[in-house]
């Protein structure tokens, strides 16, 4: 019993290890030294746990898939219209991809690496198919406007994710103005500037632009 939880906190710090790599590097730079080298552990004790770079890269984007679709449970389960739910969802999404190092890459080896259609590894396809159930529940409840095409949204929501989370990778060019930045409750902008501006409020004033084409005006 001792071995196995040495074993599987190993994986887990392999697992850790690895998805800071390939954050940084990306799949083709990273290598299995520069991982060991993270986790503190020999190759060959990587070797061990997992017999090549591929096989470590699955691992993050199973992990990955798991932990994202546990923090959608809960928006998922709120009383409130469907359209409000996606927007929670997308929330709860950018902001793992901004804190959570397993869930970013795994989203970055998505896009990097082959990936099969496959629920357990595929991270955006997970919440893309989320995305379009909560969006399709919004077409019922009146919440999404009778004339969107959910799956069109559902794509549009996703790139928001995707998009607002990679965005701050982006060297900021000092000469440019700060943008002013909207706080999360309705209101007008703010007059302080944001030179480094999050995902969160990034995506809060995007769905502010494009929530009237989506779901009409918000209620006062």
């Amino acid at each position: 019993m001792v071995r196995q939880e040495r074993a599987e906190r190993t994986r887990r710090n392999l697992i850790r290890a690895a998805s800071t790599v390939f954050d940084q590097s990306g799949y083709e730079r990273a290598t299995l030294s520069a991982i060991s080298k993270r986790a503190q552990i020999t190759k060959g004790a990587l070797s061990f746990h997992f017999a090549a770079k591929s096989d470590l890269a699955r691992a993050v984007q199973a992990e990955a898939c798991v932990t994202s679709g546990a923090a959608l449970v809960e928006p998922a389960r709120r009383e409130t219209p469907a359209f409000e739910i996606a927007t929670a969802m997308a929330h709860t999404l950018v902001g793992l991809l901004e804190t959570d190092v397993v869930v970013r890459a795994g989203a970055r080896l998505t896009q990097e690496i082959r990936t099969p259609e496959d629920p357990t590894l595929h991270c955006h396809l997970n919440w893309l198919v989320a995305m379009h159930g909560t969006l399709h529940r919004a077409r019922s409840d009146g919440s999404l406007l009778p004339d969107v095409d959910v799956r069109a949204a559902s794509f549009l929501m996703l790139s928001l994710i995707t998009g607002t989370t990679t965005l701050p990778r982006l060297p900021t060019d000092p000469a440019s103005p700060p943008l002013p930045h909207p706080q999360r409750s309705p209101g007008p902008y703010t007059d302080s500037p944001s030179p480094r501006e999050t995902g969160d409020l990034r995506l809060t004033r995007t769905l502010r632009l494009i929530r009237p084409a989506l779901s009409g005006p918000p209620t006062r």
